[in-house]
């Protein structure tokens, strides 16, 4: 058995010996360094620059088998080892193609002497960098045909890979450039999305466009962050260039959340799940708080698996609706599984169970096919929900027609021969001729309350300021029949106001109420009715100088009751002030859209 100990040792000792030497030729621009390599696992720190040679640190190496040394998230150091030799003396770059490195050093050792060191990382400030890349680039001067060993220490929070690659400076000019380029147009394309959504938002004010838009801006931040632009351009090497990349991730996982249960009508489908996504979106955000506080490498372990749970919480429900026959949850499934196999495909390699290459072209090109996907089909929602407006314009136009056409006519003529029957009966039969008084009352009632709602219907009107003319008039000609003194103070900017139907009707019918209810009960000599806007809420006060009453021991009557049936219809809130012959006072405040947001 100690034979068999010893022979193992003799042939690592052998390859250690033998390590293949890397050729650096001027008529290769750039050469990757492939299964080329030894790598030690420093767990606790031990070694330095003063091991090298040392048996101790030298025999601990073994041969990387993978194309792209890729260790997962870890707090170990790593060491790698390579041989190189120049054919021509000239100027090499070592590029390390991964930027979310904290400390990464290279130490140049020529027969055993350290004849040149070099740090980098996003632990430094990027001052540091000889190059403007983001990616660590250390630049050596090497003479032809001498034998190099490079030594290559690393470590970091994030995901520990060491892609080496060989450039001559030309050549990575070149190539640092078009990496640019194609990064610039991605986050073009970021940029244009957002704000494609973020003008809808501002147009329609539906919640979900402005979710979409914060979910689209927080992923090209976490993309941002991830691939070392924040470090580079922003926030530099502070605390939070580390934790940049899971605030990111946790707040696109949020909105876009927020977005898929709109997109699904979750709620409706599944109102219970109310609960549920509430419970989840308090704890998310509770651990979000503390990755981001506590943050160390096994955070990433942490957020991958949530963001997984996630992930398949939003899947089972549209799978689930997907049975349903809902048209939406099939283009979300065909949306989500372009990026959802990228972010798997990213995750693993990360963790170092995939090979490590171009991991970022796989997130960039799932994410662009999600987000198109996805803003198409919410322009698509936009039409129709246009097209549907369209329609329900055209419904009420002919249906104001056909009241005001017939309905109108007929209570026009049922009043014309009541009025005739009254005149004929008047002397002979008084009693008949109350009937038809009674009936020419009544149909006059009706006919007025067509009039009201043939205005309120007829899409015409949805763009008129006849809103205001119609609440003055009636409260005009209410207190007028009661001696009452009307005080009108309307504000210039409450004219411009266009009011859609709903909230014409039920502002309408709260009005009268309130004004009924003076005519009826006050007693007053005075009433004063004041329209003022405030930012975008429109107040109404109507204050008389009538008998007043006690709030607190007034009971609830259908009044009252009526007022908290239309304040909750307008989404409005409203204030009663009275005391016992002072008179009362009522507030109304609720939000309206401005003028240009209804055109």
């Amino acid at each position: 058995m100690r034979w068999f100990t010893f022979l193992g040792c003799f042939w690592m000792s052998l390859y250690a010996c033998s390590q293949p030497r890397l050729e650096l030729s001027e008529t290769a621009h750039s050469l990757p360094v492939v299964n080329q390599c030894l790598f030690l696992m420093d767990s606790l720190s031990q070694f330095s620059s003063s091991s090298f040679g040392k048996s101790d640190f030298e025999q601990r190496f073994r041969p990387e088998s993978s194309t792209v040394p890729n260790y997962g998230y870890t707090r170990a150091t790593v060491w790698l080892k390579l041989n190189v030799q120049a054919r021509a003396s000239g100027q090499w770059l070592l590029e390390v193609d991964n930027s979310r490195l904290n400390v990464v050093r290279c130490f140049l050792v020529q027969h055993h002497r350290l004849i040149g060191q070099q740090t980098l990382g996003d632990s430094l400030a990027f001052e540091h960098y000889l190059l403007p890349d983001r990616n660590p680039v250390f630049m050596w001067s090497l003479e032809g045909a001498k034998p190099y060993t490079l030594y290559v220490q690393a470590r970091t929070t994030e995901d520990l890979k060491l892609p080496l690659t060989f450039w001559q400076p030309k050549a990575y000019y070149a190539h640092l450039s078009s990496k640019n380029l194609i990064w610039g147009i991605y986050f073009g394309f970021i940029v244009l999305i957002a704000l494609y959504n973020f003008f809808l938002w501002a147009t329609v004010r539906e919640q979900i466009f402005i979710h979409y838009f914060f979910y689209v801006l927080c992923f090209g931040l976490f993309q941002f962050s991830l691939y070392g632009f924040g470090f580079q351009y922003v926030w530099g090497n502070s605390p939070f260039n580390d934790r940049s990349h899971v605030a990111f991730i946790g707040l696109l996982t949020v909105f876009f959340t927020s977005f898929s249960i709109q997109f699904l009508s979750v709620f409706t489908h599944f109102p219970r799940a109310r609960t549920f996504f509430h419970n989840i979106a308090w704890l998310w955000i509770a651990g979000l708080w503390v990755s981001v506080y506590f943050y160390d490498s096994y955070t990433n372990f942490v957020v991958i698996g949530a963001g997984g749970a996630m992930i398949g919480i939003q899947q089972f429900y549209s799978i689930n609706l997907l049975l349903k026959g809902q048209k939406a949850a099939k283009l979300y499934l065909i949306a989500t599984a372009m990026l959802s196999v990228s972010l798997i495909v990213v995750a693993l390699k990360n963790l170092g169970w995939l090979p490590a290459d171009h991991q970022e072209y796989y997130l960039m090109a799932g994410s662009m096919l999600e987000i198109t996907l996805f803003s198409l089909a919410l322009g698509d929602r936009l039409r129709t929900a246009q097209r549907e407006q369209e329609r329900m314009l055209r419904v009420r136009n002919e249906i104001s027609s056909d009241l005001h056409d017939d309905l109108a006519a007929s209570l026009s003529s049922l009043t014309m021969y009541s009025e005739l029957n009254r005149l004929r009966h008047q002397q002979k039969n008084p009693d008949i001729a109350e009937i038809f008084t009674k009936i020419s009352a009544r149909s006059r009632e009706a006919m007025q309350l067509v009039r009201e709602t043939v205005w309120e219907i007829n899409p015409r009107n949805d763009q008129s300021e006849e809103w205001l003319d119609r609440l003055t008039r009636f409260a005009q000609d209410t207190l007028d029949a009661q001696q009452i003194e009307l005080v009108l103070h309307i504000a210039p900017e409450v004219r411009q106001l266009r009011l859609p139907i709903d909230e014409r009707r039920h502002l309408f019918l709260f009005f009268k109420e309130a004004i009924n209810n003076i005519a009826k009960h006050a007693k007053a000599k005075e009433v004063r009715v004041e329209f003022g806007l405030e930012n975008v809420e429109l107040w109404i006060k109507i204050e008389d100088d009538g008998v007043g009453f006690d709030v607190e021991n007034q009971p609830l009557g259908n009044g009252l009751r009526n007022f908290e049936t239309r304040a909750k219809a307008l989404r409005a809130t409203y204030q009663f002030r009275s005391e016992i012959g002072k008179g009362t006072t009522l507030l109304l405040r609720f939000r309206v859209l401005p003028i240009h947001e209804l055109c």
